[in-house]
């Protein structure tokens, strides 16, 4: 799916690379949509979970900007296997519940990434790098929010409104959130 999106992604390439019979797939999903769904809610923590330990491991350390362009970078590309999926199950409502059962089941969910992050600007309010009264949860869900919609822009309509190139990205977004998070006075 990374290689080649999700339009071109086929029970029976997925066959072939597991060295399976596209039959035995089927043994075990209802529909390629399932197979699509449940390798990402079974895989992707762990694709964003050694970015998260790095950035927890570099709290109190550079800086809270230059820390935040560093996990973006490796985070935002991601998020372009994320959109396109959410867009299937958008387009399949007992499937998108069955997901949703299953994340809530397993303690899962989208909120598991923003607990996740928020954590690292609650250790850097530990540190006093961060004001205590900034909103650790608020500010990770602007992070997250942006790099996906980013991406939902780009999978939708081939375009993206930030007029942002992909390298171009870390830097605009860590500058906004860090600068907000260190400073968050209120502008005149």
């Amino acid at each position: 799916m990374c290689d080649g999106g999700l339009s071109n992604l086929t029970t029976q390439k997925v066959a072939r690379e597991c060295g399976v019979a596209e039959g035995t797939i089927y043994r075990h999903f209802t529909s390629r949509e399932e197979l699509v769904v449940t390798t990402l809610r079974e895989r992707l923590p762990g694709e964003f979970q050694p970015h998260i330990d790095a950035l927890m491991a570099r709290a109190g350390r550079m800086d809270v900007e230059g820390n935040l362009r560093d996990f973006i970078t490796a985070i935002a590309p991601l998020f372009s296997v994320i959109a396109p999926t959410l867009g299937m199950l958008a387009a399949d409502p007992a499937l998108a519940a069955r997901n949703a059962a299953a994340l809530r089941a397993d303690g899962g969910g989208p909120h598991r990434l923003v607990d996740r992050i928020a954590n690292y600007f609650r250790e850097e309010q530990r540190l006093r790098r961060i004001p205590r009264d900034v909103d650790a949860r608020t500010a990770a869900s602007i992070l997250v929010s942006f790099c996906f919609y980013r991406s939902l822009m780009q999978h939708l309509f081939g375009d993206d409104p930030t007029r942002l190139s992909d390298s171009e990205l870390p830097k605009a977004l860590a500058a906004i959130v860090g600068r907000a998070v260190t400073d968050p006075s209120p502008v005149a």
